[in-house]
């Protein structure tokens, strides 16, 4: 078997349905025509970094690899930042490239600079496929994507020379002072009195149960958004090591870290709290966190029944908050648009969230009822997420309506995708913050750092744009033209972007009762 049909063969054997790219010719045709062999659809993007986005929302949403598929030199340097998006947000992802052949190499300098030391900083591992390559080896390879931590594989395609994969990392060493066993991890749960649990990316998906027996408040990441469903009791927002979570945390006696990982908060210092310990169903090292004990294995082998005679109410602080984002908000600003949206979305939707002021705005907001109903790019933080990560999700569930929520600066880099988009006829709609600037560098902004030239567009009519690609669109200039924008949009089945022309001045507050 030669090297793109061994490639093809793992990759199907290791569950991957899908790969996305933009091929350069020769080897990236032969790929394709193999996994074609092998029943893998490749979906054909407009950017590298795009399609690896694509290929990582897929690969997060079925749980399997998906590969992302470009050629030599420009595609391999346009791929990083897709890459390094993966593995910060532990999606399963393998990277292949083609490369300048072996045998020709010291003739060639077009297009050859070394790949693998590219993006091995970016990816758990990398590997120099041959068909010389060992059926096994390569499926262990593959295996690595899947993790734990999940992240992206780097296969530098040459199907002339010598098979040369990188061994595998060491395994995270956990400092044995901190290591303690079931019973001892379950009588200190046992004996909080006002304890906080708080719910990250590495945590078990059906944790429920588990949950509502320890009777605590519980606050989850970004990535560890549904592990308690909206309006659950116990449900008590996000962490984000900002402003909104202290009081609470504040009044713990014990904070239990279930999953979490240190790419998932806001860098900076642990907010004030009493004792923190960490339950992981792997070995992670902790360095934000003061965590002076560790289990390691699943939650539920330690977090017992409990009786809370505290008082708290959990889900009053995430109403708190909910209240004072918006109190300022305004007919067209963005709280207005979300809750339009999220009064319509049915709760098997996916939501997309891009990198920007909007996101400040989305998430504490959206009624997320599952783990990994919202997608966002949380540990790299890219802009142009939102509407790749859209398309990926699609493919990985036609049947699950999809609204991507980007500001105009996100959705410029990525604007080619939405050919591809309407290309692929998927239910995603594209709701678009459009206020001409990059809101969030704004707002952080000083004197002497460039003024409006630094952070300021001028105007796109994103919806005439999205036509021009096939794309219906809607475009809503008053506050009471969002909910019938968002009815028909979703009711289309089809894609469909909404551009709305924002006003943005309640960011300001926004931004202050998030981050303080």
């Amino acid at each position: 078997m030669n090297a793109f049909h061994a490639i093809a063969a793992s990759l199907a054997e290791a569950g991957c349905t899908r790969a996305f790219g933009v091929p350069g010719g020769g080897p990236n045709l032969d790929l394709i025509g193999a996994l074609n062999e092998h029943n893998i659809e490749f979906v054909l993007a407009h950017t590298e970094t795009g399609a690896a986005i694509m290929a990582a929302a897929h690969g997060l949403l079925s749980r399997a690899p998906s590969a992302v598929i470009v050629t030599r030199g420009p595609g391999a340097a346009a791929v990083v930042n897709g890459a390094a998006s993966a593995t910060l947000d532990r999606a399963p992802l393998v990277v292949i490239t083609d490369c300048v052949p072996q045998a020709r190499r010291e003739a060639t300098g077009h297009q050859r600079f070394d790949q693998r030391a590219m993006l091995r900083p970016v990816t758990l591992r990398t590997a120099r496929i041959g068909n010389d390559v060992d059926a096994a080896a390569l499926d262990e390879f593959v295996a690595t994507c899947l993790g734990p931590p999940a992240g992206a594989i780097h296969i530098d395609l040459d199907a002339t020379a010598t098979t040369d994969i990188d061994p595998l990392a060491p395994s995270v060493v956990v400092p044995t002072e901190l290591l303690v066993d079931a019973e001892t991890m379950r009588s200190t749960l046992q004996h909080a009195v006002s304890p906080v649990v708080i719910v990250g990316e590495h945590a078990p998906l059906e944790l429920i149960d588990t949950l509502e027996a320890f009777n605590a408040p519980v606050l989850t990441s970004y990535q560890g958004a549904g592990a308690l469903p909206e309006g659950h009791p116990l449900h008590a927002g996000m962490f984000t090591n900002a402003t909104p979570e202290k009081p609470l945390l504040r009044d713990a006696d014990l904070v239990v870290l279930v999953g979490c990982d240190d790419v998932e908060p806001l860098p900076g210092v642990w907010p004030e709290s009493g004792t923190v310990v960490s339950i992981d169903p792997q070995p992670i090292r902790h360095h934000l966190a003061p965590v002076t004990m560790q289990y390691i294995g699943h939650p539920a082998e330690v977090i017992t029944q409990r009786i809370d005679s505290t008082g708290r109410n959990p889900h009053a602080h995430q109403s708190a908050l909910r209240s004072r984002l918006a109190d300022a908000s305004r007919p067209l600003g963005p709280i207005a648009l979300v809750k339009a949206a999220a009064e319509l979305w049915p709760s098997e939707c996916v939501v997309t969230v891009d990198a920007g002021a909007h996101f400040l705005a989305v998430m504490p907001m959206w009624p997320i009822t599952r783990r990994h109903q919202v997608l966002i790019s949380n540990g790299l933080a890219t802009m142009g997420y939102a509407l790749p990560a859209a398309i990926g999700a699609a493919t990985a569930d036609p049947n699950r309506p999809v609204i991507a929520f980007t500001g105009d600066g996100g959705l410029h880099m990525a604007l080619s995708e939405l050919e591809t988009l309407q290309r692929l006829n998927l239910p995603v709609v594209v709701a678009v913050f459009n206020d001409s600037e990059l809101t969030l560098i704004r707002l952080k902004q000083k004197a002497g750092q460039g003024g409006s030239a630094a952070v300021a567009y001028g105007p796109t009519d994103f919806a005439a744009v999205a036509r021009g690609m096939g794309v219906a669109a809607t475009v809503v200039t008053e506050g009471e033209q969002l909910a019938a924008a968002f009815e028909g949009a979703l009711v289309s089945n089809r894609p469909h972007l909404v551009d709305v022309r924002l006003d943005a001045t309640e960011y300001d507050h926004i931004l202050q009762v998030s981050r303080g």
